[in-house]
């Protein structure tokens, strides 16, 4: 039995990449303006988001989280447009990168930082979702692709 029909996973992986988009811009802002969120659920927002890791050649983590969310949206329009294997295949492959640079993100929080900002646990557990989400598509495409060289 499936959990979520299929007609509803491209719209699933679009809201939830526009509240990951929401996310990030929230932290990118906050960035650049020297300000820190509100941590209410776990204590550690400041040392992760100030930490060697949240900037890469000074571009933040967060910034790179938008322009990924925007991507998975983008292509999620392109494929409600025309529903071509390549726009699921590029929805797949993108969550994938998003997701392991999620999982890389968290083990440094966990394990060198021992700390948590509860807003990039939030993106990571979106992105995860993403994937997992993303799969089932990447999945679907597959079996139609062998059903039609059958």
């Amino acid at each position: 039995m499936k959990l979520i029909k299929n007609k509803y996973i491209l719209p699933l992986i679009g809201f939830l990449a526009f509240l990951g988009f929401l996310d990030a811009t929230y932290l990118t802002i906050l960035h650049y303006k020297n300000a820190f969120p509100p941590c209410t659920i776990t204590k550690g927002c400041e040392t992760v988001l100030t930490s060697q890791f949240a900037t890469i050649f000074g571009v933040p983590i967060a910034l790179l989280g938008s322009l990924f969310y925007v991507s998975i949206i983008a292509v999620c329009l392109m494929f409600y447009h025309n529903s071509r294997k390549i726009f699921s295949n590029a929805i797949f492959f993108i969550a994938a990168t998003g997701v392991i640079a999620s999982i890389l993100l968290f083990y440094i929080q966990l394990a060198i930082l021992k700390n948590f900002c509860q807003y990039c646990v939030l993106s990571e557990i979106i992105n995860l979702s993403i994937f997992f989400l993303s799969y089932s598509l990447f999945k679907k495409g597959k079996k139609k692709e062998e059903a039609k060289s059958s």
